[in-house]
């Protein structure tokens, strides 16, 4: 059967292929659970993940920061502090074509593992005023991004180190997830979010750092991103 005259089926004829809880065999198509048949080649959509509580609230300071260095609010200003990294990726469609102008955004804690927003109330961890807490990219035609931030503190309540993401592009469903780091796998498996997702859901979420022989360097990593 091939893929026009599958095309041609209706979702009732395509059900209709299924007896006894068994499948009509379709080279290189996968049922999916919601009735339609799906190519194998397509990529997997990126897992979605809560926005948490702490998307930046400030209007104002998201207009005036809104560039893709967390690490320093303005050039010239002090340096926050943490290891620096450099964090970026290429978004596609599940076809594995990149996108342009998809809108990029990330927020997360300073080191000290506070967000800074009226709903955070752990007085015990100082807010780093020299970060910038909120970043925005826009992707070029290649589909990549990239900022440049912290490795982020652990935050109360949180055991994995992690970076939320929204990405958003036209004629694509929105994206909400968040990046967590190789480099602390104990904490983790500890992280009530972390463990919810199945070993491919982890892999797709979890960037491996490459690390700079020179403590000045931000080590480096890679979050690509598929949205369906």
């Amino acid at each position: 059967m091939s893929p026009d005259s599958i095309s041609q089926l209706s979702r009732r004829r395509m059900l209709q292929v299924l007896t006894g809880g068994m499948a009509l065999a379709l080279p290189g198509w996968t049922l999916r659970k919601n009735g339609l048949w799906m190519p194998d080649d397509l990529l997997p959509v990126t897992p979605s993940q809560t926005e948490g509580p702490f998307y930046p609230e400030i209007e104002i300071a998201k207009q005036l920061f809104s560039d893709t260095d967390l690490s320093q609010k303005m050039d010239g200003h002090e340096f926050a502090k943490g290891q620096s990294i450099e964090l970026g990726g290429i978004v596609r469609n599940r076809k594995g074509t990149p996108l342009e102008g998809a809108i990029v955004e990330i927020w997360q804690a300073c080191s000290t593992g506070r967000y800074n927003h009226s709903r955070d109330q752990n007085k015990k961890a100082l807010l780093d005023n020299n970060f910038q807490f909120w970043g925005r990219a826009i992707t070029g035609a290649d589909g990549r991004y990239a900022f440049k931030t912290i490795i982020p503190g652990l935050y109360q309540g949180r055991m994995g180190r992690h970076i939320h993401f929204r990405i958003d592009r036209e004629g694509m469903k929105r994206l909400t997830t968040q990046c967590y780091f190789s480099d602390y796998g104990e904490d983790n498996a500890k992280d009530s979010l972390y463990r919810q997702l199945n070993a491919e859901q982890r892999r797709q979420l979890t960037v491996e750092l490459n690390k700079s022989d020179e403590q000045t360097m931000p080590w480096t990593g890679a979050f690509d991103v598929v949205l369906g």
